[in-house]
């Protein structure tokens, strides 16, 4: 019998385990289903996340926190919208020629 065949999971093990995981009474995957029931499948998590990452909503997130940064975060976005910065490209001929 070679290494690979020995990864090979007999039928009966797979049945254990599906058993074990489809078991109404397995308070494992009962926590984890109340778990994914209060926050969502991991799709959704992810979708959450990245809802949440997107600059307006962190803007409203340190607005609601009272953040002392807003205001530093508000300029420097305007600075930005103004083109008042340049790219690092720009910078180094510029300095370096």
């Amino acid at each position: 019998m070679s290494i690979r065949e020995k990864l090979k999971i007999g039928s009966a093990v797979l049945k254990e385990i599906n058993d074990f995981l489809l078991s109404p009474d397995n308070p494992l995957i009962n926590r984890l289903l109340d778990i994914i029931s209060k926050y969502g499948t991991p799709p959704e998590i992810n979708a959450k996340a990245r809802e949440a990452k997107k600059l307006p909503n962190l803007f409203l997130r340190l607005k609601e926190l009272n953040s002392p940064y807003l205001k530093d975060l508000e300029w420097l976005q305007e600075q930005k919208e103004k083109g008042s910065f340049i790219s690092i490209p720009t910078y180094r001929r510029k300095i370096l020629g």
